[in-house]
């Protein structure tokens, strides 16, 4: 793809939708592009995460330890952002991810990101009031979710003792 195309693709995703094409541009140029081969293990998990890994095209299958046995938690092809959390904070990979096919990818650092927030605060403002709302959100869903399940099991037992 050309730059241009990189731009487009990064505008997309949901983490990098109100980033100027200045901004995109940069990380587009900056990040690592990766050409990997179907079963190249992207990394394990546990790992210590230092960025995330945007699906250019192919498909990646993600999978955690459960119960003593491997589980498929999804395979996200292009356009996915894998490690959205360790652009922003330093984690550890909650899953393994292996390619499935060949896949390309574009590997953005946490150092990358910072930098280009560091060069545009307002972006990084911008950033900070979306991923509030989002988690808002997510913690709305949550609450849905747990309301439904209690509705199946029953009312909650009384703490009162």
């Amino acid at each position: 793809m050309t730059l241009d195309q990189d731009v487009d693709f990064l505008q997309s995703i949901p983490i990098f939708a109100d980033f100027s094409s200045e901004q995109l541009r940069l990380i587009a140029f900056s990040a690592e592009p990766l050409r990997l081969p179907e079963g190249t293990t992207l990394f394990r998990e546990g790992a210590e995460a230092d960025g995330g890994y945007v699906v250019v095209s192919g498909a990646v299958a993600l999978s955690s330890e459960r119960a003593g046995g491997r589980r498929e938690e999804a395979i996200v092809g292009p356009g996915a952002l894998i490690g959205e959390l360790a652009l922003l904070c330093s984690t550890t990979r909650p899953v393994t991810a292996v390619t499935v096919e060949p896949t390309n990818l574009m590997a953005v650092s946490r150092r990358l990101l910072r930098r280009v927030l560091e060069e545009y605060p307002d972006m990084a403002a911008r950033m900070r009031t979306s991923l509030s709302e989002r988690l808002a959100q997510l913690n709305a869903e949550l609450g849905h979710t747990r309301e439904r399940i209690l509705a199946l099991d029953g009312p909650e037992p009384d703490k009162t003792d």
